[in-house]
């Protein structure tokens, strides 16, 4: 047990120390703890400084490489689609200024916007499989023939793609194309500007959306990768557009580019917000418009920053 001489003790000692501590501060260490953090205080204001100055640095940098493309190189796209008929896919959330500067870079090159579609959530909504295997059994057309292992999502983009897009050019809207653009908006899977299709594309972008916080897994995307390959098994070639977060995990383009069948016909572009990007958008589409495709950007794109067509030797 702790008796009575122990807490006398103690208290001298703690008395002994607060002595101590005053004599110290008015003796040879006055000021000392001051000054220590005075001159952390301007060390830290330094390195916000320098931290500030090298963001408006990096700032002006990247305004500079996109001006340098957007001025110096402008024209480089110009004919690229001359003639092509091109639709726009938006997958659900995606970026309205994302889908604007692609499509104006389509429409530079030459490219012909026939329509945009908007897809909503409801149609990877897996409690809503049933109706979607539904719909595109009732919605299939004469002329398609569905692979006999394909999926249901595989399925369902082939019908889109009866619906707003063809393999051959010159193709136009029909009865069979309204029936399925109806019965596609009619159970609110998607909405059409212009409602009605009078020219079907021959090519196809689809605008991926920033990944979702948490991030989901690649398998969590295993349906909207069976659909862009539906897609472009239907048209003349689908690049998928996006920024270099759709590249990272629990983007729509890391899961494309992990599934090695689908990288074989799909395209896809991960830098798609800066003029480069859009540019490569352009570059792709032609080259799917050749039957080849090709995954470029910034993060793990095995092809490179943009088609050979259009890269220097060297590179």
């Amino acid at each position: 047990m702790i008796d009575f001489r122990y807490h006398i003790v103690s208290i001298v000692a703690i008395f002994f120390a607060l002595g101590a501590g005053v004599v110290l501060g008015a003796g040879p260490l006055k000021g000392t703890g001051s000054e220590l953090v005075q001159s952390q205080a301007e060390r830290d204001r330094q390195q916000l400084a320098d931290a500030r100055a090298e963001l408006v640095q990096v700032k002006a940098l990247d305004k500079y490489r996109d001006d340098y493309v957007a001025k110096v190189t402008a024209g480089m796209t110009d004919g690229k689609l001359s003639g092509k008929k091109v639709a726009i896919v938006t997958m659900p959330s995606a970026d309205n200024d994302l889908t604007n500067g692609v499509q104006d870079e389509i429409e530079k090159s030459g490219g012909v916007i026939t329509t945009k579609v908007a897809l909503d959530s409801k149609l990877f909504d897996t409690g809503q499989r049933q109706l979607v295997e539904s719909l595109v059994n009732q919605l299939v057309t004469a002329d398609i023939d569905f692979p006999a292992d394909s999926t249901t999502y595989q399925r369902a983009g082939l019908l889109l793609a009866r619906g707003i897009a063809a393999k051959e050019e010159g193709k136009t809207g029909d009865a069979d194309s309204t029936k399925v653009i109806s019965g596609l908006t009619g159970a609110k899977l998607m909405s059409l500007k212009p409602s009605q299709i009078k020219d079907r594309a021959t090519l196809v972008v689809v605008i991926a959306a920033k990944p979702p916080t948490p991030a989901p897994e690649d398998s969590a995307y295993t349906d909207s990768v069976d659909f862009l390959e539906g897609l472009d098994t239907g048209s003349g070639g689908v690049v998928v557009a996006g920024t270099p977060d759709s590249a990272g995990d629990g983007g729509l383009i890391k899961a494309l580019r992990s599934d090695s069948e689908a990288t074989k016909i799909v395209s896809s572009v991960d830098v798609a917000d800066i003029p480069a990007g859009q540019a490569t958008v352009v570059f792709s589409l032609a080259e799917q418009a050749g039957g080849k495709a090709g995954q470029y950007g910034a993060i793990n794109a095995k092809n490179g920053v943009a088609p050979s067509a259009v890269q220097t030797k060297d590179n």
